[in-house]
């Protein structure tokens, strides 16, 4: 009842391939946790999952089995059914990026991000506009700055919903300052990322949202970094 399971072509970076490698074994996880007949009966069968990443021939194969076997039984003395790593630090690393993950995703939930709009003024200081700067409000950890979470977000696919709240966020702001003669003509700008702009249904939300909250097109402004528009520049033009 034990196996071995070997990975190929994983990031020579090590926090990715572990990232990778947890991947799988999720997916190995959740597979086998699905139930089975044999016969008339159901069964159910759990698996713990020890994980050792290598490089070529820097270790032998029997250490190699070794700490993948004491991974292995970290994960059964940590209630079964789960996976852990043979080096201590990068589970920790990995237990936080779950946490966090996890946090993100109440966070969508519960509205728990804030825009900040920083002046975005000419030679002369007139204040043409503002960027909007994401924050997120942690119920524990207080303001977090993005550097903190956006990375993970992209890697989650969490930057889509994320980034339709920003912008909806900006229109709402944009419609409020319309009532203003200081604040009717400034611009928001908001950045976009790669996954977000790529998305199928991202022409239909940005149109959607300036019809629905009745605003002017010339007041929302896209920010695209130089590698995303470069990486198909028709589609780019395009949308």
């Amino acid at each position: 009842d034990e196996f071995v399971v070997i990975i190929q072509d994983l990031s020579e970076d090590p926090s990715q391939a572990a990232i990778q490698a947890e991947t799988v074994s999720a997916k190995i996880i959740s597979v086998i946790n699905l139930p089975y007949y044999l016969d008339s009966y159901l069964h159910h069968t759990s698996a713990s999952i020890g994980i050792c990443l290598f490089c070529n021939h820097a270790i032998t194969v029997d250490e190699l089995l070794k700490r993948a076997d004491i991974a292995m039984y970290q994960a059964k003395n940590a209630g079964r059914n789960t996976l852990r790593f043979y080096d201590p630090t990068m589970q920790a690393a990995l237990e936080a990026r779950t946490a966090l993950e996890n946090d993100l995703r109440l966070a969508i939930k519960e509205n728990q991000f804030r825009l900040y709009y920083q002046m975005q003024v000419d030679h002369t200081g007139k204040v043409h506009g503002a960027e909007a700067l994401i924050r997120w409000q942690h119920p524990q950890k207080g303001l977090v700055p993005p550097l903190q979470f956006i990375p993970l977000t992209e890697e989650t696919g969490l930057i889509i919903p994320i980034g339709q709240w920003v912008m909806e966020a900006a229109c709402k702001q944009i419609k409020s300052w319309e009532s203003e003669p200081m604040t009717r003509d400034l611009q928001i700008a908001v950045n976009v990322s790669a996954c977000q702009f790529h998305d199928p249904n991202f022409v239909y939300q940005v149109s959607e949202m300036l019809t629905r909250h009745q605003i002017k097109t010339s007041q929302l402004k896209l920010e695209l970094t130089e590698s995303l528009v470069l990486d198909n520049v028709e589609e780019a033009i395009i949308k």
